[in-house]
């Protein structure tokens, strides 16, 4: 990559081949999971239901939201080399990182939790099964993809996702 001689131009990276920007999508699809679960779906189409479209400016603000915060992530990755933990890390104190880190942890299960009732009431409504073994099985299932991830590695994980995001949309 050279630098530009003109004025005011910044330099450019070289455009990556079109079977390299295949690779670039399977994180995408990865992330795109947590749009599209099956928790997600059941509540959003429970509130639609319910509401209508008087919710619909929920949805459109918390999408611009949270492509902000990514952008805004992958951006500070970019420059710093650090992810946004990392940095916010760097810059409180260890009572402020714990509390921090207790906002994440709870997050995460709260995120687990939905989706694994989303599998057990997805599991309940297309065959019938009792929601407690609906849950079970989601359980097992996702510990089984995570297993997919540690043994086969993040390349295989991304085709696996990718393929039940395909069966979803």
């Amino acid at each position: 990559m050279a630098l530009d001689t003109e004025a005011g131009k910044a330099p450019r990276a070289p455009k990556a081949p079109p079977r390299t920007r295949w690779y670039l999508l399977g994180p995408a699809f990865v992330a795109a999971i947590a749009y599209v679960d099956p928790g997600n779906v059941a509540a959003n189409v429970s509130a639609g239901a319910q509401f209508g479209f008087l919710l619909v400016w929920v949805i459109v603000l918390a999408n611009v939201m949270a492509g902000l915060v990514q952008y805004l992530s992958a951006k500070l990755g970019l420059v710093t080399g650090r992810s946004l933990p990392e940095a916010v890390g760097d810059q409180t104190r260890k009572p402020a990182r714990i509390v921090y880190w207790l906002q994440a942890e709870l997050v995460a299960m709260a995120t687990d939790l939905a989706e694994v009732v989303g599998g057990a009431i997805a599991l309940y409504l297309l065959f019938d099964l009792p929601l407690l073994l609906g849950g079970v099985i989601t359980g097992i299932v996702s510990l089984l993809i995570l297993l997919v991830q540690d043994q086969r590695g993040q390349r295989m994980f991304e085709r696996v996702i990718s393929g039940l995001l395909l069966i979803i949309a």
